[in-house]
This record gives C-alpha cells, structure tokens and sequence, in this order.
C-alpha cells in the first residue's frame, strides 16, 4: 500500500538490512502479553533509521535523544515524529551501528534494547506488534539475567549454555513470525537494562557453546527446584515422547532451595469455585491421583455434585489454582493435600515441572565447586557441549512441551 510522509526529509542510504542469520540473531516479540496501542520509541546512543521492510534509504533519521511514537491507524501502522508522520503496513527502525534504544509504553513501562525493531500490525485487535531483531549475545545475557538470579560463576555460564541452546533450537511457537516472546512463554527477556556483569561474561565466556545429543541441539528445559529428584518429561507432559536426555534422577543439590519443602493453605470454598467455574458444573472436592515414580501427580480426581468423576491432568489442577489463588500457592505438582476445617492444606516439594536443569541444584553443584560442563552433565543425562561452528544442520526436534502457566511472584521458572 502507499505511504503517507509529512514533512520527513529522506537522508542518505546509510543503512542496510542485515543479512538474516539464524546463528546470530533471536527475533523476540516485545509485550506479547499486552494490547499495546501505542510505544514511545527514543534511539539511546548512536543514530537509527525508520526504513520499509524492503529496505532502501531510510525515510527518517533519528539522533540519540531524539524519539517517535509508534502505533496503529486503521489498517496502517505510522511513526511520528514532531509534527510529522509516517504511515505503511511495515516499518522497521534499525541501528547504523551498534545502537541502542529505548521503548515506554503507558503508564511507564521502558526498557532499553539493542537490535532492530520490526513493527507491524497485530494479528488480533486494533493494537501493534513489535518485535526485537536483537543479537543473540545480547538476547542471552538477558535471558540469564533475567531467569538465572543466583550469585554464581559456574551456575551463571551453565545457564548461559543451556539458553542459547532454547533460543535457536526451540523457535517452532509462531508460526514462523519471531522465534519467541519475552515472557515464560519462551523465556523471560527484558532487554539491556537488567543485564548485569556476571550475565554479560557468561554469554561471552560460552559463546557460540550449545548442548547437544548424538550432533543434535536438545529441548534445554528448566525450572527452579527439583524437591530433591528430577523428572522424566514423559510423565510431565502426557503425551509425549521418551527424550533420552530428559531422564529424572535423584538430585541431592536441591537442599539449599528456599523451595525443597514447600506448605501452602487454600480457602476450601474459593477453591471448589474455581474448580466448579472451570468444569462448568459444581464441584465438591478432589482426590490425589496418579503419581509417576518420582513422586509428582500425574492427575487429579474432580468429585461433582451429580455424583460424576472426571480426572484432570495434576498440572492443569496446579494452574487452575494459582491462576485463581494469590501468591501462585502450588510450587509444583508434587504434593500431598488435606482438609483442615475451612482450608485445604497442601504440603509440597519443588518449583516448577521438575525437567531438566535444576537452577537451585545448579548452584549448589557451582558453590561445591563443580564446572559448568559438569552442572550441563548431570542434569541432562547424556549430553555433549559443542560449539555452533561444528554442528551440522540439526534434525527434527523432538516435539516441544506445552507451556506452563507462570509463577508470577517468583524467580523465573522457565516452563
């Protein structure tokens, strides 16, 4: 479609598109989780463009300090700047260099970047959406940052390892249009700001180190704590596959986890209703299912008023109630529950699914002194670290496990 310019005076051809290498770079949808209307966008230090997704001279120049405001009208999304605007179907604002940028959402929300921006409409709703061509170096320092919270070396380089090998081996979510999102969706990235040093000279110190299989890149999954045994993924996500490198095994690393042991009281009443709101018919009570053989519930048993039984999966059972509950209250699906009068008493083990690496466990093995290839080592059982340049073309990846729903309160679990 056409574009509408006022008064926006074409500079020089100084910036170039890069050439796409999946190797080197992560395209991550920024807010994913918000109707985003409209996003100030400020280049920080170093000049950025406003180009056509074609490329070409860039139609607008911005200086550092200098700022658009990006959104939507009608089919069109527009950047203005001044008493100027832009309007196409695309527009793509990249660095001449390596800039860096700035962008605030009402009612405050900024948090600065590096890499491009693509901006386009959203696929639902009247809103934007934007998405964050950003170098991979700096999209896992980020992503260790933000996931990774312990004060460790080792901890912090085994976690470098393990999310450079999610971000460019498990990107099979959307439909081709980014490789992921910036929350527990993927994993939790929020750009340069919370990026501190230790993060930054993990990315660096691994650089280009991947985990893999027999030559190919793993599903590198991870969670908080293990409870004191990790999890086999088949009896996790039901339905899927054995993965060899996916085994539970006894994990005496995880004591020192604020959530080993873990106790938690719930409302009984608030409880039925969110069961009885999400069955769609009035529930009286649960019983404790399934476990698999490390313990955690494979399922939950949902009593009905009309006498009728249905059985949920115990991680279904699990997000209903945080979704439902202050304070997300069931850690994991590894717990035994009674009644207590008015409440429901839950008595647990662990945070979060319980496969792959213990980030707990992680750091106690980095505290004893263990290496990060020791820490990739036990907790994915078979595994070879390899560098990005020796491995071939990887092979279809074993099918990715649904994600959980968050822990919103708590230190970042992956999924």
């Amino acid at each position: 479609m056409g574009i509408l310019l006022l008064g926006l005076a074409l500079g020089p051809a100084a910036y170039a598109q890069s050439t796409p290498d999946s190797t080197n770079w992560v395209e991550v949808r920024l807010h994913h989780d918000l109707a985003v209307q409209s996003a100030q966008f400020t280049a920080e230090r170093g000049t950025l463009a406003v180009v056509l997704p074609s490329g070409g001279a860039p139609i607008l120049q911005l200086r550092p300090d200098e700022a658009v405001t990006l959104g939507r009208r009608q089919s069109d999304v527009y950047a203005r700047h001044g008493e100027s605007a832009l309007y196409a179907r695309s527009l793509h604002l990249v660095p001449s260099s390596e800039a860096a940028w700035t962008l605030k959402l009402a009612p405050g929300s900024t948090r600065t970047y590096t890499g491009s921006l693509r901006l386009s409409r959203s696929d639902s709703g009247s809103g934007v959406q934007l998405v964050n061509r950003v170098p991979l170096s700096d999209y896992v320092a980020s992503v260790v940052a933000g996931e990774y919270g312990l004060d460790d070396r080792a901890g912090t380089r085994a976690m470098a390892v393990v999310a450079r090998t999610y971000a460019l081996f498990s990107t099979k979510h959307f439909d081709g249009e980014y490789d992921h999102v910036d929350g527990t969706a993927s994993q939790v990235y929020r750009g340069q700001t919370v990026v501190t040093d230790r993060a930054r000279r993990a990315a660096r110190t691994t650089r280009g180190e991947i985990l893999t299989y027999d030559g190919a890149p793993i599903q590198a999954v991870y969670f908080s704590s293990s409870g004191g045994h990790t999890a086999n993924n088949e009896d996790v996500w039901t339905g899927s596959d054995s993965i060899p490198y996916l085994r539970g095994k006894n994990d005496p690393y995880d004591r020192q986890s604020p959530k080993h042991r873990w106790s938690a009281r719930i409302n009984r009443r608030a409880l039925l209703q969110a069961l009885t709101l999400q069955q769609g018919t009035s529930v009286e009570g649960f019983l404790l299912g399934e476990r698999s053989p490390d313990g955690r519930l494979r399922t939950v048993e949902i009593l009905r008023s009309d006498d009728t039984e249905t059985k949920i999966e115990a991680s279904t059972f699990r997000t209903i109630v945080n979704e439902n509950m202050e304070d997300n209250p069931l850690k994991s699906t590894w717990f035994d529950a009674r009644r207590a009068g008015s409440e429901y008493v839950f008595e647990g083990r662990g945070h979060g699914h319980g496969v792959g690496l213990n980030q707990w466990g992680a750091h106690a093995m980095a505290e004893q002194g263990k290496s990060y290839r020791e820490i990739l080592s036990f907790y994915y059982t078979g595994v070879q670290i390899q560098h990005l340049g020796d491995t071939s073309d990887p092979p279809p990846l074993a099918k990715d496990p649904a994600a959980e729903v968050p822990d919103s309160t708590a230190t970042r679990i992956g999924w």
